[in-house]
């Protein structure tokens, strides 16, 4: 990939797709492993903001996804994943890691059901 520079800072292979773009005021957390707490500064931004609840979304459900999602129950957040916004190599990882490997971590849900929660 370096060979190729894709993935690289500041560049369109990077940029959030259309009509998600972070608007003014929105934290931004870069993380450089496969959880996103180990290498970014989010749980900093979540108890500086008095936050106990997360959302999490993003590609690879059975890694990346589900590692973010264990260490922030193990810290004592609520984890809510709502599974299509989330993707896998293929339908049975990302039904394993939503049935069973999440299963007693956090609350699967859809994005519809979430955004309706949240107004």
């Amino acid at each position: 990939m370096k060979d190729n520079n894709a993935l690289v800072h500041g560049t369109w292979g990077v940029a959030p797709g259309p009509g998600v773009e972070p608007q003014p005021g929105d934290l931004m957390v870069e993380k450089m492993s496969m959880s996103a707490w180990d290498t970014s500064r989010l749980e900093a931004y979540l108890h500086h903001g008095g936050r106990d609840t997360i959302i999490n979304t993003g590609s690879w459900t059975n890694m990346s996804v589900e590692h973010t999602t264990r260490t922030g129950a193990d810290k004592g957040f609520r984890m809510v994943v709502p599974e299509n916004a989330c993707s896998a190599r293929n339908h049975d990882w990302h039904r394993a890691s939503i049935n069973y490997a999440m299963q007693d971590i956090a609350t699967a849900t859809k994005v519809g059901t979430v955004i309706a929660a949240l107004r």
